[in-house]
């Protein structure tokens, strides 16, 4: 009978159920008498403002655990004694703060002391590599996000606006606000923005974390919101670079219509008991782009086409009765990307109930944002009006339930919620998407389609097109994908921390169940054709018209209906449910010269995914190599799959700290990390199946069946040294060995299979990535505070990505799997910053509060494969931009080794200056400019395969290429070329240049020199 509890807390343990990441720090110290040395037992520790507080023990020795991270004023009194207090005193989460205090007698002093703690150089618990940043820090570097800080911290890459952690690729980076799952499964990617004057603090762990963390093998960035104080606080903070109209030039920049408002209010709605924050933000963008964009003017293009391929609304005329052909001029603004904007909000809040045994905190984050799309801006420079629009929205909620069951011991239930909606759609038409590609719809919103049956014809001329205006086409033109999508997560945690003298016991479980839904469809032209031309199927519906609607749609949805409306089916179109669960046990054992932090984590991960089998209502051997594939419905049988099951691994974590002393500590990390694949590699519609049997398409991003998680294995040896009482540095190195990443591939079918071979995602991929960090931190001396950060590192790998080796498939028969560097590898990357700042009183009245920060980064390129110059296959015509245009990788020849050349070294110096006044002892108002490439540095980002350059892609400069189209298109076609395809090329192909097929994703060049005004009210 005994056996049943313990089988029951055994179940409840691991019973299925997200990740929850820690979100309190400790404070631990010595209270002893300042004259005698003694411990002194039973002085009261408190820290102002809550209802934390400890006592010490009969060595003097107290500890506070389960703080919120946050500066804080903590006070000692002793009967007898003079009472102290300790302001500013950073505890940080997941970290121990050390706290010593020697008070004196009353006999030898009445009066107390109150003292302002220096943030400390070296923290001597932490067993890995942490790199934290305070909210305060963030107010005076010339960027604004957190993604922006983030990416300047030592282990971090930013490449094509994304961020990679030693060498990881950029879907294994693990994101929590609030200790909450801020990470989108579909993508790997972070899903909330933080109102940076939201933050309290966010850490970057570049791996080596404990085992209460996992699902993210790179590193983790944790972000924590402030709470509330004692009294209210608020702060107005306003900023724009709107001083000059757009195009226009300010000081060698132009105004990109930019401008963001920021608002916070907080304080006690019960003095000391219940506290609340509240953070709102607005960004707009008018150009989002901020690329450099030359503009040109092409008066009088005449039309290229000639009869009755011509505009039919133009008049016939009546002496060569020839219809008139159309006569634009092109005019490409300077300054600005035209057809792009953005506009988004950001909210964050928390609410604080400390009532000590109990203490409940929740918190909320929520997003929406607007983007006008336009992938190829020049291409629709008439056609302003129909540029389609992309509507998302992110809400992530948590609600923690702390109980102090007694001073060693407290209880953490986390409750967790995330949603994320997304929907892109034609602003005419919405979402009444068969209206897309209905010609007498378009009629009655005056666009006429002409030439084809159905798709309005493009205007070209000199042999480019362009969109004409209120056109669609599927050749070019707007973006045509109508896209709606739902995601959620509901999720528990129970951790359960213990204090047994020198350790520090935690163990708990999480759980985490996603609803995923998607629909996406961008055949509207074929959709409509199929209503009408099957009149009476389309009115009766039923299986046959759902079978006209696949494989002329060919929609890719699950938890939606071949029709998009949502449904509450299981199964293969079923909304998908992946479900993930966790359980840990780790033990930090904390001690003068020693601090071991050892757990293992248990994970298990069920996608929700099926994998081919055997049809036993076919007499076929069935499986992978013959799908079990209806290509005259574009199903797949139900019968002929089978789900997969749920993939369960234990990961050991093991880290040491060796404190030689205060000031010089050692640390040694060793660590296995496990995750699932991010989850648009395994989901797909039978249609968007079949298509993938058929055999006769180009299939870049295929879907993977029954992918296993990826498994990486780090080590981790460091070194931190205070060198002055104002400066230390770090010196970190590491090695990983990372396996099962996925690949592409190609399953070849058996003979007499209804599907040819098909492209494919598996496991497969690997890479090793070794490499040394430093960072040297100054404190705050003679105005000067200080701080580098630098990166060599070696990532090595079979692949960059899901799809690098798409074009090795294609030509077959063998996948290649060759050891190279990685294409968002950069050998080098650092950053330099410094803050100059007079103080309240320092240097007179004009001098005082006045600030300046100057911010220096570096990187020394990254990894591409160069192409034969003379590669034709597959090209496009000039007609649809370069001949050798980088959108499909087929068309690339390798001249060398996978990624043996480096695109140029970058190097960018941003600035701000800002000067605050006081009025009165209520407010200070806070006025700033910040300038992002002071020097207005054309960094080359990107680079043309076939030349090495970022300005000229080998074709106007090859004679063997050019000479016959150019002579054919007549004069101005070599100008054109120049303006469009290179000296705007990034913004003219949607960024081709994508990190999937190419080298890193992202524009040919950085941004230019921007301005940006604000000032900062604070109450």
């Amino acid at each position: 009978m005994r056996a049943k509890p313990v089988l029951l807390l055994f179940a409840l343990f691991l019973v299925p159920a997200v990740l929850f990441a820690g979100v309190t720090g400790k404070i631990k110290g010595k209270i002893t008498d300042r004259d005698s040395k003694e411990a002194l037992v039973g002085a009261n520790i408190a820290v102002e403002g809550t209802s934390y507080g400890a006592a010490s023990d009969v060595n003097g020795e107290y500890t506070i655990s389960n703080v919120p991270a946050g500066t804080y004023s903590i006070k000692v009194t002793y009967v007898g004694y003079s009472s102290g207090t300790v302001s500013n005193v950073r505890v940080n989460s997941d970290l121990t703060t050390e706290l010593n205090f020697a008070i004196v007698s009353e006999a030898v002093s009445l009066q107390g002391f109150e003292i302002i703690a220096e943030r400390p150089l070296v923290n001597k618990n932490a067993t890995n590599a942490v790199r934290i940043v305070s909210g305060d820090d963030l107010a005076n570097i010339p960027v604004r996000g957190v993604a922006s800080v983030v990416a300047l911290q030592a282990g971090v890459v930013e490449q094509g606006g994304q961020l990679f952690i030693r060498g990881g690729r950029q879907d294994e980076v693990g994101y929590y606000v609030d200790g909450a799952d801020a990470r989108n499964a579909r993508t790997g990617q972070n899903l909330i923005n933080i109102v940076p004057e939201a933050l309290e603090e966010f850490q970057v762990q570049a791996g080596g974390y404990n085992a209460e963390y996992g699902g993210s093998n790179a590193g983790i960035v944790r972000q924590q919101l402030k709470t509330g104080g004692s009294s209210y606080k608020a702060s107005l903070r306003a900023e724009t670079d709107n001083l000059k109209a757009r195009g226009e030039k300010f000081l060698g920049g132009y105004s990109y219509g930019y401008s963001n408002y920021a608002l916070t209010f907080g304080g006690p709605i019960v003095q000391d008991k219940i506290k609340f924050f509240l953070a709102g933000e607005n960004t707009f963008q008018g150009d989002p782009t901020t690329a450099f964009w030359d503009g040109g003017v092409f008066n009088d293009l005449r039309e290229d086409l000639t009869g009755s391929n011509l505009n039919p609304n133009n008049p016939i005329d009546s002496i060569t009765g020839q219809r008139a052909v159309d006569i634009v001029d092109l005019v490409i603004p300077e300054g600005n990307v035209p057809g792009r904007k953005l506009e988004r909000w950001g909210g964050n809040g928390t609410l604080t109930f400390d009532y000590n045994p109990l203490i409940v905190r929740l918190s909320g984050s929520v997003n929406y944002q607007k983007t006008l799309v336009n992938p190829t801006p020049i291409r629709n420079i008439f056609n302003q009006s129909r540029l389609f629009n992309d509507d998302q929205s992110s809400g992530l909620y948590s609600a923690k339930i702390s109980y102090i069951a007694s001073s060693k011991t407290f209880i953490d239930v986390t409750l967790g919620y995330q949603d994320q909606r997304q929907k892109r759609y034609d602003p005419y038409f919405k979402d009444d998407y068969l209206s897309y590609g209905d010609s007498i719809a378009n009629a009655a919103k005056g666009i006429t389609f002409f030439r084809r049956t159905l798709s309005p014809q493009d205007l070209r001329t000199n042999g480019f097109p362009f969109s004409r205006p209120g056109g669609l086409t599927t050749t070019g033109g707007n973006a045509t994908s109508y896209i709606k999508r739902k995601q959620n997560y509901m999720s528990g945690a129970l951790d359960v921390t213990h204090a047994l003298e020198q350790h520090e016991l935690k163990g708990g479980f999480t759980y985490q169940r996603y609803s995923i839904r998607n629909y996406a469809n961008n055949r509207f032209e074929a959709l409509y054709l199929t209503m009408l031309t099957n009149p009476d199927a389309a009115r009766n519906g039923g299986a046959a018209f759902d079978a006209l609607w696949r494989t002329n749609g060919r929609p890719n949805n699950f938890g939606y209906d071949i029709y998009g409306n949502e449904n509450t089916g299981e199964g293969i179109e079923g909304a998908k449910h992946p479900t993930y669960y966790s359980a840990y046990l780790q033990d930090k054992f904390e001690f003068n010269d020693l601090v071991i932090n050892a757990g293992l984590r248990f994970d298990s991960f069920d996608n929700d995914d099926f994998e081919f089998v055997d049809d036993p209502t076919t007499t076929q051997i069935e499986g992978p190599n013959n799908p079990s594939f209806d290509s005259q419905n574009f199903t797949v049988r139900e019968t002929g799959v089978r789900k997969v099951k749920a993939f369960k691994t234990v990961s050991p974590r093991l880290g040491f700290s060796f404190p030689v002393t205060d000031r010089t500590v050692f640390h040694v990390q060793y660590g296995k990390f496990v995750q699932a694949p991010q989850l648009n590699a395994i989901y797909a519609s039978t249609s968007t199946m079949a298509v993938s049997f058929g055999g006769q398409n180009f299939i870049p991003n295929p879907f993977g069946n029954g992918l296993e998680p990826e498994r990486t294995t780090q080590y981790e040896i460091g070194f931190t040294q205070q060198f002055s009482d104002f400066a230390s540095f770090d010196i970190t190195t590491f090695y990983k060995d990372i396996k099962g990443q996925i690949q592409i591939d190609r399953v070849a079918t058996t003979t007499g299979s209804t599907a040819a071979s098909y492209n494919v995602l598996q496991n497969g991929d690997y890479a090793t990535t070794k490499g040394v960090e430093f960072t040297l931190r100054i404190r705050r001396v003679n105005r000067v505070q200080g701080a580098v950060n630098y990166t060599l590192s070696d990532a090595q790998g079979t692949g960059s990505s899901l799809t690098t080796a798409v074009s090795a498939v294609e030509a077959g028969p063998v996948r290649p799997l060759l050891i190279s560097p990685l294409a968002f590898n950069q050998t080098h990357r650092g950053t330099v910053n410094i803050d100059y700042r007079f103080a309240d009183n320092d240097g007179g009245p004009i001098l005082s509060k006045l600030g300046a920060n100057v911010l220096f980064t570096f990187n020394s390129g990254h990894a591409y494969t160069r192409a034969k110059a003379n590669a034709s296959g597959g090209q496009r015509g000039p007609e649809e931009g370069s001949i050798l245009a980088d959108d499909d990788p087929r068309s690339r020849e390798p001249e060398g080794a996978i990624n043996a050349n480096t695109t140029p070294w970058v190097f960018q110096l941003d600035l701000k200056l800002d000067k605050t006044v006081s009025i009165g002892d209520m407010f200070d108002v806070n006025f700033y400019v910040y300038v992002q490439n002071l020097l207005n540095t054309k960094n080359v980002l990107n680079v043309y395969p076939r030349t090495g350059v970022a300005d000229d892609d080998g074709f106007l400069s090859n004679p063997l290429l050019s000479r016959a189209i150019v002579a054919g298109q007549g004069a101005r076609y070599s100008e054109l070329y120049r303006t469009i395809n290179l000296k705007d090329r990034a913004h003219y192909w949607q960024n081709q240049l994508d990190a999937n097929n190419a080298f890193g994703g992202g524009d040919l060049y950085g941004s230019p020199r921007q301005f940006r005004f604000g000032l900062n009210i604070t109450y």
